[in-house]
């Protein structure tokens, strides 16, 4: 099948979909609109498009100016079917250029919070979902509120976690060298591995653990990745003398993430608004108890309690709480978090296992071709 893979970032999310799709012998040709770099190289039977120019932002008004230059790359290839997302950028281009078969894939956040951003999202949205031949999304929460904005049947909808790979994650391997991280006796480790962004709120993130440090000082925190709030995080770090216990790491190399989480003691994320996290399941795969805002898609992966816990958004406070938890947990404890949160993501979130339904959907929607 002939596939044109319409999307606006060159992600680690894109990339392990793109070489899924090539591996499953489907001629894929990824179209990033804008047009960014590729700092890892795609399978050589991905095909590059690009646009001539990219869109100056994100946003339903600026991607329709990428109108005439679909519709040429679309009579140019012909693709049998068009994979197109996140729903108000890449997804209503592809709803303006008329073509069908269209899948539509939902990141999350496009549905769950940028749907109601304002009348132009909002219309953006309905008319995407309404054109939708088919709707792929990772967790009931964003299936829920598609529904709101188009009456989607079930079969038009394919849903699981995007996940990870079997056994890439797991308790046992190598750890980060000790030149840049050493965990000594008697620390209480937490990652982060969320973009330094208001959206995961990583300055919750940063007062709650100040809090929580001022009570428990062996408490230590890895953050790892990048983003806009980078230069506030510093500033935090250095103005509550966080430095020996606040350990900024930036961004790694996706191989070298398992090792990271292989350090930590717990994972930790205050984000307001999420699909189904990978990373989530990164660290519950690593067998790690795990600190999560009380949101629908996290509610669907941990038990307050269980296997970790549930933290109000927004709140320092109750996240200190929260973290001062986790080094009451007994050994036995920890164990039995372990197994639970390594066998839920091994059930529910194998991507090799998981991935064969998209492959089964595009089938299903390429033999209707043009939508009647």
């Amino acid at each position: 099948m002939r596939i044109l893979y319409l999307s606006d970032n060159n992600s680690e999310h894109n990339w392990r979909f793109l070489t899924k799709l090539a591996s499953a012998g489907h001629e894929v040709f990824f179209c990033d609109i804008s047009n960014s770099f590729t700092s890892r190289p795609l399978p050589t039977s991905v095909h590059t498009v690009n646009f001539e120019h990219g869109p100056p932002s994100a946003s339903p008004q600026n991607v329709q100016s990428l109108l005439p230059e679909l519709k040429s790359l679309l009579s140019q290839l012909q693709p049998d079917l068009v994979h197109a997302g996140p729903v108000q950028t890449c997804g209503y281009l592809a709803a303006l250029s008329g073509f069908h078969p269209l899948l539509l894939m939902s990141w999350g956040s496009d549905v769950l919070l940028y749907a109601d951003r304002g009348p132009d999202w909002r219309h953006a949205t309905e008319k995407t979902l309404r054109a939708a031949d088919a709707f792929f999304c990772d967790c009931n929460s964003v299936r829920k509120k598609a529904i709101e904005f188009a009456a989607l049947r079930d079969d038009q909808i394919v849903q699981f976690p995007w996940g990870i790979p079997g056994s890439v994650f797991s308790p046992q391997g190598a750890l980060p060298s000790e030149e840049v991280f050493t965990r000594e006796p008697g620390m209480t480790v937490f990652i982060c591995t969320r973009a330094w962004e208001t959206l995961y709120g990583i300055e919750v993130l940063l007062q709650g653990f100040r809090d929580a440090h001022r009570r428990n000082p062996s408490l230590r925190l890895l953050l790892l990745g990048s983003g806009s709030q980078s230069e506030w995080m510093q500033a935090f770090v250095r103005n509550n003398g966080l430095q020996q216990v606040v350990c900024l790491v930036g961004r790694v190399r996706s191989q070298d993430l398992p090792a990271w989480f292989r350090a930590a003691n717990a994972y930790v994320s205050c984000a307001k608004s999420d699909g189904t996290s990978i990373s989530l399941l990164e660290a519950m795969a690593t067998g790690l108890p795990v600190i999560v805002t009380d949101i629908p898609s996290n509610r669907e992966w941990v038990m307050e309690g269980d296997n970790g816990w549930l933290t109000e958004i927004d709140s320092p406070r109750a996240l200190t709480q929260k973290l001062l938890r986790v080094p009451s947990l007994t050994l036995e404890e920890r164990k039995s978090i372990s197994r639970s949160n390594q066998r839920v993501v091994a059930k529910r979130a194998d991507w090799d296992r998981n991935f064969p339904r998209l492959l089964e959907m595009y089938e299903r929607i390429a033999v209707v071709g043009v939508r009647r």
